[in-house]
Formats: C-alpha cells, structure tokens, sequence
C-alpha cells in the first residue's frame, strides 16, 4: 500500500500570514469556499474595480436620481 502524499495549502505557503488571515476574512465576508477561488476573485477586483462584480440586479439602476447636497427647489 502506497502512502498517501501529504496536502500542501499553496495559498497559504505563497502567501504571509497577514495576508493569507486577510484573504480568509474576504473570504468569509463574500460566502467563498475556497482560499484559492477567494484569492482569484480578490485580484479580479484589485485589477479590474467592482464594475464587472456588481450583482446583475445592481447594474441596469441609474445614479441620476440620487440627490446630494442641500439645495433647495425654488
């Protein structure tokens, strides 16, 4: 019988650990399973904004009827 080869986190070898601690907070914060999946969503974001990770149901919603400031209707 061959023995088993022991598991190896690559994440958490690649990574140190106040980074691997904050990507497994991310990682809990979105429902990721994954430290690798948490990892590869986390560079997305980092590379290319939260345009392209909006909930579908977020973006078809315009900021044209938001009012900021004090102004007030004549």
């Amino acid at each position: 019988m061959s023995r088993r080869t022991e598991y190896r986190n690559e994440v958490k070898i690649r990574l140190d650990d106040r980074t691997y601690e904050g990507l497994l907070a991310w990682k809990a914060l979105n429902g990721i399973d994954y430290a690798s999946t948490a990892g590869g969503r986390a560079i997305q974001l980092f590379l290319f904004g939260t345009v392209g990770n909006l909930p579908a149901n977020l973006l078809d919603r315009s900021s044209a009827e938001a009012r900021f400031g004090t102004e007030v209707p004549a």
